[in-house]
């Protein structure tokens, strides 16, 4: 049978959004995970394309987060209808500042009992300018200064910011807030091969790696740590979990149908192999948002807002949909999926197509394309900008690369790109999120800016709209920002597309709440 989800976001925003600014007391009961009784419970095996880092403060694509979450707990966790608490029992929040009272029975991977003093210098880290976590601006606002306190007598943490930021207890909840445990500070190298003994806060323990061909962990059988989550959550943890890197998705599905996988990651033409056929299902959730985004450092092709113009006039964003997503995705119009809080669904401010124009300005231009291959089937989706912007005359080469050879590029080397099919998680579920990409401080001086955008009329919504105390004022200040955007062709908004899991039967998958970066896969025959 065929099992539709959607991302939750709109509740869990609003929810952890009154807390904020109500300044009350959340509380989510951590008495343990429905499937956290693992007993007759075996093995998942499922699919990742390939990690960056082990490290959960560097992470920066999802396989980064996903094998985070397996390792490191969070504060807080997302759950349908709001956030629950993770190794926080309850918090009290305010738009500077949250307090939050830790569980009594979490413990590191070594048996160190996970304190406030602990969790205080995991988060130290990763506030930390130096460390140039990519979460920063988004978990603490752009630019912010974080002063974290430990109170082990009282069991508590607090979290204050010099600015307000009312999404800060819900950026708690991203994998790459995960806290780790002093054995991992210790040794940070270590800690980023996945190797660092005693770091892990989390259930599992990576057991065995083979660089971009799987990764296997097992349970710690200590582990009592598990969220209470509201929803149920059928079935039972696996043991062990099995990662196969498989990034092409009618593999995957082989690999599925053949018995060699329980849960696998495949693109919408694979439907209707799996839709109720010989026991098999799909889980569809609302997933990735796909934009245009440009490399706009001086000397560079698209440092001139003309010629950034041309390309979103050559692009067709309907054909990409269909090429990308067979139809199953959702054409955006500000950055963000349809039932993200604060979207507006008016097209009018987007870069109408205009070929012959395109070609007017793009004729003979030199372009460095480069996009992750998660972009359609095989990176098709990259393939049609490439094929578009040549129609228009400009000369493209393209990089269509795995997920963590894209990050490197992107992120890591920004004179070697030019123009990128950016694939956005949004964590956050707000308008906020996709927006802390293009203001602040580039990536290199420690922000969250990739293509070195410079827009004064975005900065300036962007700051209202972080400091605003009403959800009302919150909107019309991002609203503003994202046209701001969109007005200087700094991005060119394109798609929201799904992520669809084929499931063996007696397995099941979830994402609660709009949590990305957290899939839930248990065995449930």
């Amino acid at each position: 049978m065929r099992h539709t989800r959607t991302r939750a976001v709109p509740v869990t925003a609003a929810v952890a959004m009154t807390a904020v600014l109500a300044g009350c007391t959340t509380t989510g009961a951590t008495s343990g995970d429905p499937g956290g009784d693992a007993a007759g419970a075996t093995k998942i095996r499922t699919t990742i394309d390939v990690p960056a880092s082990f490290d959960p403060v560097k992470a920066l694509s999802l396989p980064d987060y996903v094998l985070a979450r397996n390792s490191y707990d969070t504060l807080v966790r997302k759950d349908d209808g709001g956030l629950v608490g993770g190794l926080a029992t309850d918090w009290k929040a305010t738009p500077t500042s949250a307090t939050f009272t830790l569980r009594t029975d979490a413990t590191c991977a070594d048996g160190t009992p996970i304190t406030p003093k602990i969790v205080k210098a995991s988060l130290d880290r990763f506030a930390d300018p130096k460390t140039a976590a990519p979460d920063l601006p988004t978990v603490f606002g752009p630019g912010n200064k974080v002063k974290v306190t430990a109170d082990d007598a009282a069991n508590k943490v607090e979290i204050a910011l010099a600015r307000p930021w009312g999404d800060m207890v819900t950026g708690l909840s991203v994998a790459s807030t995960g806290i780790v445990c002093p054995a991992g500070l210790k040794d940070l190298k270590a800690l980023a091969a996945g190797k660092a003994k005693g770091s892990q806060s989390g259930p599992y323990l990576l057991q065995k790696s083979q660089s971009g061909v799987s990764y296997s962990y097992t349970l710690r059988p200590e582990y009592k740590a598990w969220p209470a989550w509201r929803t149920k959550i059928p079935g039972k943890v696996a043991t062990t979990m099995e990662y196969l890197v498989s990034p092409d998705p009618t593999a995957t599905g082989n690999l599925v149908t053949s018995g060699q996988l329980d849960i696998g990651k495949i693109d919408a033409s694979g439907i209707p192999r799996f839709d109720g056929v010989n026991g098999h299902s799909v889980s569809i959730s609302r997933f990735s948002d796909f934009y245009l985004l440009f490399n706009e450092r001086p000397g560079t092709v698209f440092a001139d807002v003309a010629t950034r113009r041309a390309v979103a006039q050559a692009v067709d964003r309907a054909a990409f949909t269909k090429v990308v997503s067979k139809d199953t995705g959702e054409p955006s119009t500000m950055f963000v999926q349809k039932a993200i809080p604060c979207n507006d669904p008016d097209s009018s401010s987007l870069v109408p197509k205009d070929k012959a124009a395109a070609a007017a300005v793009l004729k003979g231009k030199k372009i460095r394309l480069v996009g992750p291959q998660v972009v359609g089937p095989a990176g098709a989706g990259n393939q049609y900008i490439q094929e578009a912007l040549r129609a228009a005359g400009a000369d493209v080469t393209l990089a269509n690369v795995d997920v963590g050879a894209w990050v490197g590029t992107v992120f890591g080397k920004p004179d070697a790109w030019d123009l990128t099919v950016f694939a956005d998680l949004n964590f956050l579920g707000t308008l906020a999120n996709p927006l802390g990409h293009f203001v602040g401080p580039t990536v290199p001086e420690g922000g969250g800016n990739l293509g070195a955008v410079k827009n004064p009329a975005l900065n300036k919504a962007f700051a209202q709209g972080a400091e605003a105390t009403n959800e009302g004022a919150r909107c019309a200040a991002y609203q503003k920002a994202a046209k701001a955007l969109i007005s200087n062709v700094d991005a060119v908004p394109l798609v929201n597309d799904p992520f669809i899991y084929a499931l063996r039967e007696g397995f099941s998958a979830q994402m609660l709440g709009g949590s990305l970066d957290d899939p839930i896969l248990r065995i449930t025959g």
